[in-house]
């Protein structure tokens, strides 16, 4: 039997092993970003690894059981990190780079609660569970980490629609401000609009790209995007996936324009939440 017990882990940090059998035991069989560390196993041989795993646990205090009885407690920061992260319907993908350092992780949603999920960098495959507090405490960590431009947008800089294709092809291929200027404008026809782009895009702070996920009761539905922050104008990019068009919109946004997208994205009214 699996109960709740009193915990006041700040960060709940499990080997791979480890959070596999407690999701499969809350019920989750759909963990985002994480392979399936027991595909082609045994019965005999995933009991012997739950066996082992469940040893770590209690060594944590993940798990507690009482001694001259068989009934195992789980805390409650352990239960609720798990249990948001593998059950929750609605979850948020993030990535960026910032000149030499790197950041990728989940975030996965509830009208409540917010859990982010990281990979450790450590040789062990391993995740750490942190409580992001509410959506809107959310979306305020994950701006945060982006060095966001606080320049006000030019109100004469509308939103820029390219083909994919060529974009992709044209920042690869042009260095310079002036060609990769020219480019872009021969594209969406918009010089001062191209100029401003290609500054961001030249002189760029951090890039990154994100993904909101939505499970449907069978899949995860997605939608995703891109952004690039400059020092004077910070652009999000919008664009067609594959086998539906050719097609890319960048549109400058403020901080607060950016926040107020995610916090959009990612609040939901409560009838639609699944927990």
């Amino acid at each position: 039997m699996l109960t709740v017990h009193h915990s006041k882990q700040k960060v709940v940090t499990l080997e791979q092993t480890e959070l596999f059998f407690l999701a499969g035991i809350l019920g989750s069989d759909r963990l985002l970003g994480i392979e399936d560390p027991f595909l082609g196993y045994l019965t005999d041989d995933i009991a012997k690894e739950w066996n082992k795993a469940k040893e770590a646990l209690l060594q944590k205090g993940y798990l507690i059981q009482d001694e001259g009885s068989s009934e195992i407690t789980m805390t409650p920061t352990v239960f609720s990190r798990v249990a948001i992260a593998g059950l929750s319907s609605r979850a948020f993908r993030f990535q960026y780079e910032d000149k030499g350092s790197s950041y990728e992780g989940y975030l996965h949603c509830t009208n409540e609660r917010v859990v982010e999920v990281t990979r450790a960098h450590e040789e062990q495959v391993t995740y750490q569970l942190s409580d992001l507090g509410n959506v809107e405490q959310a979306c305020e960590a994950v701006v945060d980490k982006i060095k966001w431009s606080q320049e006000k947008i030019s109100e004469n800089i509308p939103a820029l629609m390219f083909s994919k294709k060529k974009f992709y092809e044209n920042i690869k291929q042009y260095q310079e401000l002036d060609s990769l200027s020219q480019a872009l404008a021969e594209d969406c026809h918009d010089r001062q609009g191209a100029h401003a782009l290609a500054e961001t895009i030249i002189e760029k702070q951090t890039e990154g790209e994100f993904q909101l996920l939505v499970w449907n009761g069978q899949e995860w539905e997605s939608q995703s995007a891109a952004f690039i922050s400059g020092t004077s104008v910070n652009w999000l990019l919008r664009m067609s996936t594959m086998g539906k068009g050719d097609w890319l919109i960048a549109s400058p946004a403020t901080k607060e324009q950016f926040k107020e997208m995610l916090f959009d994205w990612l609040n939901q009214p409560l009838d639609q939440e699944e927990r």
